[in-house]
């Protein structure tokens, strides 16, 4: 599958006279962190997609509970292998940031993926 290559909260990038295009793992990477990062209830035809991680931005850090939301979500991605077992830690890393590392299989490749970001 081909689409629009997107990184949440960034513009589109124009490449070779269009609009870059993304396929593969990077597909994949970039969808779990638009879903991760989506508020949930924002998409009126899936409120339950998305975390709504921009949310927790300034309250108190509870990692388990984080993590046990942001494990559901990416496995409930179609890119995702739903028989491998998804590993999310996240870090207070303080001066309230957390670091989030989560590490999946993607289900086109078969390959173990990370994506690793801070909010």
């Amino acid at each position: 599958m081909i689409a629009l290559s997107h990184v949440f909260g960034n513009d589109l990038v124009l490449s070779e006279g269009g609009l870059q295009t993304v396929s593969g793992t990077e597909l994949t990477r970039q969808g779990l962190l638009r879903r991760l990062l989506t508020v949930a209830g924002n998409y009126v035809w899936q409120p339950d997609y998305g975390v709504g991680l921009p949310l927790m931005v300034g309250q108190v850090i509870a990692p388990e509970a984080m993590e046990s939301v942001i494990r559901a979500q990416v496995q409930e991605d179609a890119n995702v292998d739903p028989s491998q077992v998804v590993s999310v830690t996240v870090t207070d890393e303080g001066l309230g940031i957390c670091r989030c590392d989560v590490s999946y299989v993607d289900a086109g490749s078969g390959q173990q993926q990370s994506l690793s970001f801070s909010y």
